[in-house]
Parts: C-alpha cells; sequence; structure tokens
C-alpha cells in the first residue's frame, strides 16, 4: 500500500511538472493598448534602450537533430482549403526562406508540430504553445490559429499571415517590439512577410543545429537587433 501510494505521489510529480514545462505565445488581430506608455499600442521599448529587436525565446533539442520539423494539421469536417491553403502556403515560405530546417508534412501521430483552428470570435488571431523537455529544448509545438476576430472571417492573406507569424515562435522566436515586423504582437501592426532579421533570429536560436555542431545549447543571445 505504500508502494503503491509512494508511486501514485511521484507520478502525480511528474504530471504536475511535465505540465509546467510550457511556454505560450499569443498574436492580436487588434486590441487594447496593454503596456503602460500613452500611444495606442503594445510595444514596450524601455527594456531594450528604445532599439528595434525581435526577442529570442528557445531552441529545438534533438528532434532538430536531422533538420526537419515535421507537421499535421488537424482538420475538421467544418474546416475548407480556405483555411488549410493559407497554412500550406506559409509553411513554403518559410522553407523557401530557412537553410538548415525544414518543415515536412506527417500523416503520423508523432508530428514535431500540431496545427488546428479554432473559431471563437475573440481578438486572439493564433496562439503557439512550445513544450519543453527538462533542459529547456522545444520538444513539440502545437499552433492554434483562430478563424474569425471580433465576430469577422479572417481573409486567406490573414490566415497566411497568422501562420507565418506563428511558426517564427516554433522556430524560437518571441515578439519583436516595433511595428511593420512579422513578429509584432498584433496583426494589424505587423508584416505579412519574412525579413532578414526574423531568418538571422532563427539561426541564432538554433544555432547548435545551424552551426554544423553535434552538441545541443540554448540560445546565447535574448535578442537581435534589427536594422
Amino acid at each position: 500500500m505504500k508502494g503503491s501510494s509512494r508511486l501514485l505521489l511521484v507520478s502525480l510529480f511528474a504530471v504536475i511538472l511535465l505540465a509546467s514545462l510550457y511556454y505560450t505565445n499569443t498574436i492580436f488581430a487588434r486590441g487594447d493598448d496593454d503596456d503602460d506608455d500613452d500611444d495606442d499600442d503594445d510595444d514596450d521599448k524601455s527594456d531594450f534602450s528604445d532599439k528595434d529587436v525581435i526577442q529570442i525565446c528557445c531552441t529545438w533539442g534533438y528532434e532538430l537533430a536531422d533538420g526537419v520539423l515535421t507537421y499535421a494539421i488537424d482538420i475538421d469536417d467544418d474546416d475548407d482549403d480556405d483555411l488549410v491553403d493559407p497554412v500550406r502556403s506559409a509553411i513554403k515560405t518559410w522553407n523557401r526562406e530557412l537553410t538548415g530546417i525544414k518543415f515536412v508534412e506527417t500523416d503520423d501521430d508523432n508530428e514535431d508540430i500540431k496545427i488546428s483552428f479554432k473559431n471563437d470570435g475573440k481578438k486572439i488571431a493564433g496562439k503557439t504553445v512550445n513544450y519543453f523537455d527538462r533542459y529547456g529544448f522545444i520538444r513539440q509545438s502545437e499552433i492554434i490559429v483562430s478563424k474569425e476576430s471580433y465576430n469577422r472571417d479572417f481573409s486567406s492573406a490573414h490566415i497566411e499571415q497568422i501562420t507565418l507569424h506563428e511558426l517564427g515562435h516554433v522556430l524560437g522566436l518571441d515578439h519583436a517590439n516595433f511595428r511593420g515586423n512579422l513578429m509584432a504582437e498584433r496583426v494589424d501592426l505587423g508584416s505579412t512577410s519574412i525579413s532578414p532579421c526574423e531568418i538571422q533570429a532563427v539561426n541564432i536560436a538554433n544555432a547548435w543545429k545551424l552551426n554544423g555542431g553535434n552538441t545541443m545549447y540554448l540560445p546565447k543571445q535574448q535578442y537581435i537587433e534589427c536594422q
């Protein structure tokens, strides 16, 4: 009985520990100012001395050893090509820009990245949850793309932009602190294309793999300044 109780306690601790090892990033369609400045955006540059930067979050672990990150799109009966096609287009765009990392679609249940759609009518446009191993490396990611915001359907162009942004989080990027960048915190303040700064940030985030090494290590920079 004591052995069973001890095993249950260890199992519960493992579940609690596992549940805490994740990080969520959210992009908003538009919305209220949630920082402490007097403008109408969510950009807070105080930590970076008024520099335009993209923050760097994290890096993949052994799942990236072969340079491939697999993904699966979870499609419901209500999801049509107007949702799926822009997602695949965004993935192709990243694949064209990346060197040393490639997204590959898979049908099995062991995908590195799961992509799904949600219809909640709120201001959230998309969300990425990165799950980490005990050493701090990404082991799996989940992207949720909103179908609409403020009860208005997103266009295909918006779905593609949101997916481009969320894939940036999958690749280890956090938000940019300035407007006109793909990684801006709001869709209406962001960009629809991948800039050289995003690529450089991805290279820094995943340097252990992209610099040709075999030893995994976490990112050595917390942000990159964009010129």
